[in-house]
């Protein structure tokens, strides 16, 4: 997967672990940050794998390795490829995973999910009444 890959499936796996919080929680931008980068479908930070990858890790990295937005987000952070590189295949996906998340605005995922939530609603209420 290229790094502009990485950041759409990241943003995808972000939608998901949203659909699945409280209201409550959707107004919290700081515990938000915190659920996504600590939820293994997103990042893979706290197992060392993301849970949600469908290929095999090896496959998914190829592309990443040499991408010149990864390597300059990597370098930003102070990360080093080769110490990151020591870690594995999943290490390095990881690691993409991590910082493809800091491209992805919390407000924009709150937004989208409370559209969602908002045509859902709209959606059953119609059902509902064409029921009656």
């Amino acid at each position: 997967m290229t790094y502009k890959e990485y950041i759409e499936d990241t943003f995808k796996n972000c939608m998901t672990v949203l659909s699945e919080c409280p209201v409550g929680d959707l107004l919290d931008a700081n515990h938000l940050r915190n659920l996504l980068w600590e939820d293994d479908r997103v990042t893979g930070v706290v197992s060392g794998f993301c849970t949600s990858v469908k290929n095999n890790v090896a496959d998914n990295i190829k592309d990443v390795l040499f991408d010149p937005d990864f390597l300059k987000d990597l370098n930003a952070r102070g990360m080093n490829m080769q110490n990151v590189m020591f870690n594995g295949p999943d290490a390095i996906d990881v690691a993409a995973r991590c910082l493809a998340l800091k491209h992805i605005s919390i407000n924009e995922l709150v937004k989208r999910e409370q559209e969602r939530r908002r045509h859902e609603r709209e959606k059953m209420a119609c059902e509902f009444f064409e029921r009656t």
